[in-house]
């Protein structure tokens, strides 16, 4: 069967925490926002898993399900055998509603309060605050960060497990957020390091299906299976299969002693015993017959990080992303463009429109100036993305010297800017175009206070969409201080990245309705659409050697700085 993972399926009004409940993550997303952060796929499940769940739905009645099942057990175990070459004995797998309570459980059950608990920042942030909820010591052993390849540091590893109040390690493999697939070598030294000091291996390994083709992962209790009783082992098919709705986890555990604790505990403490009754199907289906679906899923995975990675090179040059070795979140280096994680963030999700998990999270200083993405998504969602991305990162700033460009007036044509403005400070400001009630409301206080512009010095050139011929038959041209250009074609507005607005909703404000009712009271009215209706406004203030000394750009289409805004800039 081929899976067509371009198809746009709509998640909204599905529940869906991704795309109806953004707001969680930012109340500055909206209805405009493209998600592409929190850690579940864009695409359908594998027809199989869903054929299961409308057979398991046709026998009507939903209520408590426990998973004692030889069916279950031998699907996740053939699982293991087939995908990793691992023999796990199905009496040792235990399940969970997910690997976050299971962990949680881990934890409680392994130490007591004020015990260490080893991570290796930047890492998923729930292994850090679940730590805390459970008043243990976080520990960490940050990984080395060399061009964006991450490798760990044993020395230091070495030393935090010779600690004996250090007495659990949390291993994310593959890693999430920075895709490492740990190598044999590097699983080895960490596991002897660990069992040689009594240090537990929680191995969270819920990515561990969803790899880059050119690498491998292996399961670290694998490497040890003779001396595996302090390594715990969790996975599950939620990632894998796009079904973490359904909360079925499988919790690998050798040891008797902490199995019995995990089945009797786990129940009456931490609810993990009952399963959802359709999740049950749901894995075992996904296990038998999932495999087809996922060598398809990890090769469209890797072809949309291998896409963000073109894309950066060639138009983000101060971005870098490295294709990662497993998982679908990549780790967006956004560090070179000088912003601390709010503000970098307020930037993507307000201008952007597009919403990462802020890598900030996952190790504060260690990860500050990164984005986790997830490209669990259809190629068009990819695509999009990194173009509005460009739209915004690419900007003119302060303290940048304005490249030279030709225009046209509705009077002349074929000037040089950098020529005409040579030795004058400028103001340059794009509006929409002339029937723009808006606009025109500007370019009245424009002729209005043009001598103190003029008494600052100052060269003022205001950019429409209008076409030329439009223009001469509306104005004259001594009625107008200031310079016109015509861009009818948006050529100045796209060279210079000022994006219009992604909708119809995303172009007003309460100030646009206020600025329009302010229009019409002074009689505007308005008239011949020109250019793209939704464009957005724009201005910059240059000195005498065209250096960039004010840039701003408009969130909606009245967004314009008032003339004594930009007075004051000169």
């Amino acid at each position: 069967m081929i899976y067509d993972f371009n198809k746009v399926i709509d998640r909204r009004g599905t529940n869906s925490i991704k795309t109806d409940f953004m707001m969680l993550l930012s109340d500055k997303a909206d209805a405009d926002t493209i998600p592409m952060w929190v850690a579940d796929m864009d695409f359908g499940s594998p027809k199989p898993v869903i054929e299961a769940i409308k057979k398991r739905a046709e026998r009507e009645i939903f209520g408590y399900t426990i998973h004692y099942t030889g069916d279950y057990f031998r699907a996740v175990a053939g699982w293991m055998h087939r995908r990793f070459g691992w023999y796990v004995n199905s009496n040792n797998i235990m399940t969970a509603n997910g690997v976050v309570p299971a962990i949680a459980f881990l934890i409680s059950a392994l130490t007591e309060e004020g015990d260490g608990v080893i991570i290796q920042q930047p890492v998923y942030n729930p292994f850090k605050s679940t730590i805390e909820m459970h008043n243990r010591v976080v520990v960490d052993n940050p990984l080395i960060n060399i061009d964006n390849y991450y490798t760990m540091d044993f020395e230091d590893l070495a030393q935090k497990a010779q600690d004996p109040n250090n007495k659990v390690l949390i291993l994310c493999s593959p890693h999430n957020p920075v895709g490492r697939v740990w190598k044999v070598e590097e699983l080895q030294r960490l596991g002897e390091i660990c069992l040689e000091n009594n240090v537990y291996i929680i191995s969270d390994e819920i990515h561990q299906d969803l790899i880059n083709p050119d690498f491998t992962h292996t399961p670290i209790a694998k490497l040890f299976s003779d001396n595996d009783k302090m390594i715990i082992t969790c996975t599950a098919p939620s990632k894998t299969f796009n079904i973490a709705g359904l909360q079925t986890s499988n919790i690998i555990i050798t040891d008797k002693d902490l199995q019995a604790k995990y089945r009797k505990e786990s129940m009456d403490k931490f609810h993990h015993g009952l399963l959802n009754p359709l999740s049950l199907v749901a894995a075992q289906a996904a296990y038998n017959e999932g495999e087809e679906w996922l060598a398809q899923v990890n090769a469209y995975i890797t072809a949309n990080h291998r896409f963000i990675a073109d894309f950066v090179k060639k138009n983000l040059p101060k971005a870098k992303y490295r294709v990662p070795e497993g998982t679908y979140l990549g780790w967006l280096d956004l560090r070179e463009y000088g912003l601390g994680h709010e503000a970098l963030n307020d930037l993507i999700v307000e201008e952007a429109k597009v919403l990462f998990n802020d890598g900030y999270a996952y190790g504060s200083e260690l990860s500050d100036g990164f984005m986790r993405v997830n490209v669990g998504t259809p190629r068009s969602n990819v695509k999009e993305t990194c173009m509005r991305l460009a739209s915004v990162l690419n900007r003119i700033h302060v303290g940048e010297t304005l490249s030279d460009f030709n225009y046209g007036t509705p009077w002349v044509s074929d000037r040089s800017f950098n020529q005409e403005t040579k030795d004058k400070k400028t103001c340059l400001v794009f509006l929409r175009y002339l029937g723009c009630s808006l606009c025109q409301l500007e370019m009245m206080e424009y002729q209005e206070r043009y001598p103190e512009f003029a008494a600052k010095d100052t060269e003022l050139y205001v950019v429409l969409q209008s076409e030329p011929e439009h223009l001469r038959t509306e104005l004259q041209e001594q009625d107008f201080p200031f310079q016109i250009i015509c861009d009818p074609d948006q050529r100045l507005y796209q060279r210079f990245n000022i994006k219009p607005a992604f909708s119809q909703a995303g172009m007003l404000s309460k100030a646009v309705i206020d600025k329009i009712m302010i229009a019409g009271a002074k009689g505007i009215k308005h008239g011949k659409y020109e250019g793209n209706e939704q464009q957005l406004p724009a201005a910059f203030v240059l000195d005498e050697n065209g250096k960039v000394t004010f840039a701003y750009y408009g969130r909606d289409v009245g967004d314009v700085p008032a003339v004594d805004a930009l007075l004051e800039q000169l």
